[in-house]
């Protein structure tokens, strides 16, 4: 019985080429099945191996992959293989799993030294990229903060406004916003933002959240807040 909805993508080792297709399949129960799945699919002698980015347990595996395809059909290249270019499509699922009681998976580590070198040349790029994202971001803020680039991405901390400012970094330059600490004021700085064109979102942990923006509007976000937001007295 299928009861495992998978993301699969494949990976150059060589680190030659940038693929930037996913695959959305299904296969039976546990962490078991999804190693020989993986087995069938990679050919050991080829410089491009498969590689799992996300698992998700659920009764009706089937109806659920039908229903994302279904949802990714115009970015469909061939059969159920989707082009995810900004590398989002995990994140674009992440609610419908949960909104649906999927149960995510724990994906194993690779034992193949090839793809444990990838993997480590694209966290270390990563890393690069988050310092200098950080840095720009940083140079268009109206007063210093303190920063850092943590492994969610890069963070600025408000000891003023007693917030905490989170930047996701997408390929696409359209970057996501959270602002933590701020559960306890999320009407207000709703309110505040959206008075000033931007769409908020309440996050899992409560605090508000702006998604898609560029490093120019994550900046703008963070000045007006930081001159202009005065949470109502408790």
């Amino acid at each position: 019985m299928h009861t495992v909805i998978y993301v699969m993508r494949h990976i150059d080792i060589g680190g030659h080429i940038d693929i930037p297709y996913k695959k959305v399949g299904i296969t039976g129960a546990g962490n078991a099945t999804l190693s020989s799945r993986l087995q069938q699919i990679s050919n050991t002698k080829s410089p491009i191996k498969a590689q799992y980015v996300a698992a998700w347990e659920h009764q009706d595996a089937r109806a659920v992959e039908t229903a994302l395809h279904m949802l990714l059909e115009d970015s469909r290249i061939e059969g159920e293989w989707f082009l995810d270019k900004d590398d989002t499509l995990v994140e674009r699922m992440q609610p419908i799993m949960e909104l649906i009681g999927a149960n995510e998976l724990v994906i194993e580590e690779s034992d193949d030294e090839y793809t444990r070198s990838i993997l480590k040349r694209e966290s270390e790029e990563r890393e690069k990229t988050d310092h200098i994202l950080l840095a720009e971001i940083a140079n268009l803020l109206d007063m210093p903060l303190r920063s850092s680039s943590r492994i969610a991405g890069p963070t600025f901390f408000s000891d003023g406004k007693q917030l905490t400012y989170y930047v996701n970094a997408r390929k696409s330059g359209k970057h996501h916003l959270s602002i933590g600490r701020s559960k306890a004021v999320f009407g207000e700085i709703r309110d505040f933002l959206e008075s000033r064109g931007y769409d908020v979102e309440q996050g899992k942990k409560g605090g508000a959240r702006v998604l898609g923006i560029s490093k120019n509007m994550i900046a703008e976000v963070i000045n007006s807040i930081e001159a202009e937001f005065e949470p109502e007295p408790a």
